[in-house]
């Protein structure tokens, strides 16, 4: 997740439910639960329908109607949402309505002038929702003097509303972080897209965010992220293009149904995984080393163990190659859809990083899980069967997880 989170959209016009579909959006940000309600009313929405300060609207309504109206003469209602995690959002001081409404109004002509909104000509409405994970604001913006003939929003817009958004709330932060890395801060004149984007980089896998069974199993070592060396994230994104590159255009993408080239760039890029990334050897090694405990209960052969390790680090590894193949399906999802091919040309690390946290998520699960099942058995290993041991055992054999 990035360190800020910007998403637009809108509804065509002319499409005949588009006016109605619009007044209900201001319905939904206004009014459902977990808003940030304006004092003494049912609702939280306010905004700015003319030049001044901020208005608590008193019914939401009377938005909505204008809101209909406008749709009905051509004109195009930007709907927007700005987020944070919850740890962002708590070290902005975001921590009521009235401070989302300072920072919206802060930002809110960075999205007008990126979409071509005049300040004289801008009016918008918006509501915060207070999520504890995901706290987040609703803007619905739009230019009332101007009927848009072809309404059509490049993602190259948003992606600029979210930098420039960045750099003006993060600018302190940003410099220290560029200071810190030893890069040229003094002949920056400003703070370049360049910049922003290795921040970004930075602060995703120092807020892991939803991975919580990382986080449970390395016991809060997440909290100041995860380490690796600054090259790894294009690395590892060269290497998930590569197995694309050996990956048919029709039929499953799974571990086992690869072609014998793409089975060994994926095995390579798993061995690269566990070799640069020490939180996922960490998690790598304490499934190994649970699934080998829990063998050592029902045979003490040393021999007989110590091919079962190797069977259980071979099943890690199939666990961590299907992440690997997430992020391939990802690449070629993207490669399908309209502007997919633009979004993967600016987002390449970012997909890197992603592929790291979920696989460390999903070996992490998977280690917490087994580490549990040995505590269980371990109490009831007097009180089995001979039988019942082994399908015990059985049980807990060769889970590659395909997901």
């Amino acid at each position: 997740m990035s360190v800020l989170v910007y998403k637009q959209r809108h509804r065509h016009p002319n499409k005949k439910d588009t006016a109605g579909a619009n007044y209900a959006h201001i319905r939904y940000i206004a009014t459902r639960p977990g808003v940030l309600k304006n004092e003494n009313t049912d609702h939280g929405l306010f905004g700015k329908l003319e030049p001044g300060t901020i208005v608590e609207f008193a019914d939401w309504r009377d938005v909505a109607k204008s809101v209909y109206a406008n749709s009905k003469r051509g004109i195009v209602m930007y709907r927007s949402v700005v987020s944070f995690a919850e740890d962002t959002a708590r070290e902005l001081l975001l921590n009521d309505q009235k401070s989302w409404q300072r920072y919206i109004e802060n930002h809110i002509m960075t999205m007008a002038e990126k979409n071509g909104i005049r300040r004289e000509n801008l009016q918008w409405a918006a509501a915060v929702h207070g999520e504890k994970r995901h706290p987040h604001i609703h803007v619905v913006f739009w230019d009332k003097a101007t009927k848009v003939e072809n309404p059509f929003t490049p993602p190259q817009i948003p992606n600029a509303i979210r930098r420039q958004m960045i750099k003006d709330t993060f600018a302190e932060k940003i410099l220290a972080y560029a200071k810190d890395k030893d890069l040229a801060v003094k002949e920056m004149r400003r703070i370049s897209d360049a910049l922003v984007e290795r921040f970004e980089e930075e602060m995703r896998c120092k807020n892991p965010g939803r991975f919580r069974a990382a986080a449970k199993l390395l016991e809060g070592g997440l909290e100041q992220g995860i380490s690796f060396k600054e090259d790894i994230l294009p690395e590892l994104a060269e290497r998930l293009f590569a197995i694309r590159a050996l990956i048919p255009e029709h039929g499953r993408i799974a571990f086992q149904f690869l072609s014998g080239d793409a089975k060994d760039k994926t095995e390579e890029t798993v061995h690269f995984l566990l070799e640069n990334v020490t939180e996922i050897r960490l998690c790598f090694d304490r499934y190994v080393d649970a699934k080998y405990r829990m063998a050592g209960l029902y045979s003490s052969n040393a021999a007989w163990l110590l091919e079962q390790k190797g069977k259980f680090a071979k099943e890690a590894g199939k666990i961590l190659a299907n992440r690997v193949l997430s992020g391939v399906r990802a690449i070629c999802r993207l490669e399908r859809e309209e502007r997919g091919e633009a979004y993967l040309r600016s987002h390449r690390e970012y997909l890197a990083s992603r592929v790291i946290m979920e696989a460390l998520d999903m070996l992490a699960l998977m280690a917490w899980k087994q580490e549990g099942d040995f505590t269980c058995s371990q109490m009831q290993h007097g009180e089995l069967s001979k039988e019942a041991r082994k399908e015990l055992f059985q049980k807990n054999q060769d889970k590659g997880y395909e997901h």
